[in-house]
Formats: structure tokens, sequence, C-alpha cells
């Protein structure tokens, strides 16, 4: 069964996700910052991982940079900031999804059935050394 880690410090939110994976079929592990995100990975790697980008201790972004060492799953950004600036940023980044809140199940199960069992973005042009 497919695992999704949800990376949100609003409990709340993250209850409704972690419903919304279930109703797809996928396990799913809740934690509340970019350092219980790291601990997770580094125990049982998951096969997306839903990262919010407003978080109470950092915020998202800097979570993803230290998620990348860690693991090759793909991460979508979720947000309330419905911003075209944190698209923007989530694409530069090579995010492989982006959802604004309020999210909607198709939406949700649209963006995580899109990239399992595919390389994350930040991975597909790595350069192989002979």
């Amino acid at each position: 069964m497919p695992r999704v880690l949800i990376v949100d410090d609003d409990p709340d939110m993250a209850t409704m996700l972690g419903y919304m994976a279930d109703i797809i079929g996928f396990e799913h592990e809740y934690v509340l910052n970019g350092a219980q995100a790291v601990e997770a990975c580094r125990r049982q790697q998951p096969d997306v991982i839903i990262l919010d980008v407003m978080l109470e201790e950092t915020n998202g972004w800097q979570v993803y940079n230290e998620l990348i060492p860690v693991t090759d799953a793909p991460i979508i950004f979720i947000t309330a900031w419905r911003t075209g600036e944190n698209r923007i940023k989530a694409e530069a980044m090579l995010a492989d999804g982006f959802l604004a809140k309020p999210i909607s199940h198709h939406d949700f199960e649209s963006q995580v059935k899109g990239v399992l069992g595919k390389p994350a973005r930040r991975l597909r042009n790595r350069t192989v050394a002979t």
C-alpha cells in the first residue's frame, strides 16, 4: 500500500489530508515540522510527501531543502496562500505538485496518484557519472 507523509502543523488540516489519503487507499503518517519529517523519511521512506508551505517553526521551502538529501519521494506543496508567487516558487524548486487550500478530494487524489511511481521532478534530470 502506498505511503503518504503529511507535514503540517495544523492538526485539523493534517487529519483531513489523512482522511483523503485513506479514501484513495494510501497509508499515511502525520508530522508537525521539518525535523520530524526528516526523521520519518529516515525511518521509513514515503511514496509521496505533502508539505505545507507555512509551518510554525520554519517554512516548507526550507523543509523541502532539508528533505532532499534524505528522500527521493515526490513532494507536493500545500498552502493557504493562493498567490502566483508560491506556485512559481514551487515550480522553480522542481516540486512535484502544488495544492491551494481549501483542497478538494479530487485535486488531492489527482496530484498524489499523478506522482506515484514516478521519479521526483528534482531527480529526473540528474546525469549519471560513468
